[in-house]
């Protein structure tokens, strides 16, 4: 009897195990997707967690983990997954200029260390970008957005619960630099960044609610809305309330069926009206406060929050059921009566703000934003016009600007010229303006170089939303309006510095920039040949310089990203050293990090704090004049060393470091005695 063999000749292991088959199978149709989906939303999530990034250890963390990532995938060959569209190559090129700009502010800048470690920032960013631009498929848009507004929804609502429910929260450090922490800042740390981070979120959320293709999750984003806007009023901030306005008046502008979106956003707007009128009148918790009646008054609130949520959920959903079967239908408008209507609404604007004095009005405004004083933290901020020193602070960098138009006074050095150029007490670090303080630390250049990446991907957003078809319009609207709140953030507050801000807007860019979705059909056809054993379109020879630059660009910013990292590392576990009494393990560590940064001060002062802590004067002495050596524009230096000089007997020494360091920060209250 013959036995006839059954073993398959074709298929391999994979059909030899159909688990494993299914399996791969799966990875492959829904792996992508969840790429898409869950790594912006957890990159978002994590930073805003850890007070937005603003840390440098985060920030350099996340730089060398996306850099990494990129770097892994060129040599493997699976990135870039598509070819980059114009649009992108475009962005990756002003940043990356604009990264290499800053790296060379070190050969004319006060202090190499700061900005060596600005350097480090924007190629962190440009890790963040690159990895979104090489990493994206199809449906970029649609992920970007989705994902990016959940993970800005969800730190809304927790940041919220902080407020309403403090004791489930870590303790708010934060808060003690404010009267009773009145202005809600967690997790950022930074009740305008808290906000700005909002107001970026709002229109992806709004974009959800009312064109998501399942009525749970357009009903879930709508009830979303009056607690995000709740959020917003607890920061009290100003900046934060004009960008969700800018967000929301960019959303209308390119959104594809503007009446169709009016019932989504009348109703969350009544939503977050009367929550906002319920957190006003209960003083005591919107001031912050502790206590049975503020603890009474955050039960009540919550009440309040959880039943207008589920009623705009509701009403959302109604909304989303009478759409689909057609019960309710916007009206079709032409183009030439939208314009119609628009310039009438236009005109009634510009009568009623005559009417009512706007000139006289924004006159006075003008002159209550350069005054030097600011409002107290309370609601009444909102009708306040004050810039809190911001005229100062910008009138500050266009004179730096004006040292040297082309270079600027070098990255990350504004809190030095502030010291002694300054004309307002207070220690101030940044600009509270990416655009002034580019302009006064980089020049021009620099001013150019950021001005253009951030014009450039709202220009590629409405030209792409304006080009689409309705749903992807709408999307694409959703994402511009969402940059063009970030840019007005940019603007007026330092979140250039707080990096889950500036990694939410290079998403949503990275999203603008993908190819068209017609384009991006044709990867099913390169995944077919793939399958086959072919090469795909986008790889083989043509692709291998894209690889090529990839690699080379990876290795050069993980070197940029990794030594100030490692610096900040050995200086803080110096640090801790110290506190827990092992002064030799602490030298070490300091002398570690001069050998990883011997362009920098930190190091040296340190080593000479802990020289001073062992009780030898003369070499911590000198290790200080090293510091002062490295940043001579820095007080601090000058100040350390005039002490450890006085330990040592050095008279004069002594007298000339305090009058430097005197000279450095004269307003300054430590030497106002």
């Amino acid at each position: 009897m013959q036995i006839r063999d059954q073993t398959p000749h074709h298929g391999g292991a994979a059909a030899l195990d159909p688990g494993r088959s299914s399996a791969l199978a799966a990875a492959a149709r829904y792996g992508p997707a969840f790429a898409g989906y869950a790594l912006p939303f957890l990159l978002v999530f994590y930073l805003a967690m850890k007070g937005g990034g603003y840390d440098p250890i985060v920030r350099g963390e996340i730089g060398v983990a996306v850099w990494w990532i990129v770097l892994l995938g060129a040599v493997a060959g699976v990135l870039p997954a598509a070819r980059l569209s114009r649009a992108g190559l475009a962005m990756l090129v002003l940043l990356g200029a604009f990264a290499i700009w800053t790296a060379l502010g070190m050969s004319w800048s006060e202090s190499s260390e700061r900005s060596m470690a600005e350097a480090a920032r924007v190629a962190a960013y440009a890790g963040v970008l690159c990895l979104a631009l090489v990493a994206q498929g199809r449906d970029a848009v649609r992920r970007a957005a989705y994902s990016v507004g959940a993970a800005i929804a969800l730190v809304s609502a927790l940041a919220l619960l902080s407020r309403l429910h403090s004791e489930w929260f870590p303790a708010n450090e934060a808060a003690a630099f404010l009267p009773q922490g009145r202005r809600l800042n967690y997790p950022l740390d930074y009740w305008n960044g808290l906000a700005a981070l909002v107001a970026i979120g709002v229109p992806l959320v709004l974009s959800v609610a009312a064109g998501a293709r399942h009525i749970f999750a357009r009903a879930l984003a709508a009830a979303a809305l009056p607690a995000m806007a709740l959020t917003v009023y607890y920061t009290l901030s100003r900046g934060g309330a004009v960008e969700i306005v800018v967000g929301l008046v960019v959303l209308v502008a390119l959104y594809p069926r503007r009446l169709q979106l009016m019932p989504t956003l009348l109703s969350a707007g009544v939503g977050s009206g009367l929550v906002i009128a319920a957190g006003a009148q209960r003083d005591q918790l919107a001031d912050g406060l502790t206590g049975a009646t503020a603890s009474s008054q955050a039960d009540e609130m919550l009440a309040v929050v959880i039943v207008a949520c589920v009623g705009v959920g509701l009403i959302q959903a109604a909304i989303a059921l009478a759409e689909r079967h057609d019960l309710i239908r916007a009206p079709v408008v032409s183009r030439s009566g939208a314009l119609a209507a628009l310039g009438l609404v236009a005109i009634v604007c510009l009568v009623g703000a005559l009417a009512f004095g706007a000139p006289g009005k924004v006159a006075d405004g003008w002159d209550d934003f350069k005054a030097d004083a600011g409002p107290d933290d309370s609601a009444q901020r909102f009708a306040s016009a004050s810039g809190n020193g911001r005229y100062q602070w910008w009138s500050s960098m266009v004179d730096a600007a004006e040292t040297d138009p082309l270079t600027g006074i070098g990255p990350g050095t504004f809190e030095f010229w502030w010291a002694r150029e300054g004309t307002r007490t207070g220690f101030v670090r940044d600009g509270h303006s990416l655009y002034f303080e580019s302009l006064g630390e980089l020049g021009v250049p620099g001013l150019i170089l950021i001005s253009a990446l951030i014009l450039f991907v709202l220009w590629r957003g409405a030209a792409a939303a304006l080009a689409a078809d309705p749903e992807r319009r709408a999307l694409l609207a959703a994402a511009t309006a969402g940059c063009a709140a970030f840019a007005v953030a940019a603007g007026i507050d330092w979140v250039w510095e707080i990096p889950v801000l500036p990694v939410c807007f290079l998403l949503l860019a990275a999203a603008l920039a993908a190819p068209r979705l017609a384009a991006a059909e044709g990867a099913r056809p390169a995944a077919a040949e793939r399958t086959r054993g072919q090469a795909p379109s986008g790889s083989g020879r043509f692709a291998s310089p894209g690889r090529i630059a990839l690699v080379v660009a990876s290795l050069a910013a993980l070197v940029v990203v990794a030594i100030p990292l490692a610096g900040e590392a050995s200086v803080r576990e110096s640090q801790d050293l110290v506190r827990s009494a092992q002064l030799s393990a602490a030298l070490d560590e300091a002398q570690t990090a001069k050998g990883i940064e011997p362009y920098a001060a930190t190091p040296n002062l340190q080593e000479a704090l802990v020289l001073e802590r062992r009780g030898d004067f003369e070499s911590a002495a000198a290790a200080a004049r090293e510091a002062t050596a490295d940043e001579p524009t820095n007080w601090r230096t000058w100040f350390v060393l005039s002490r450890l000089e006085a330990r040592v007997g050095n008279v004069e020494a002594t007298i000339d470091g305090y009058r430097r360091a005197r000279d450095l920060n004269p307003r300054s209250p430590l030497f106002q005695q």
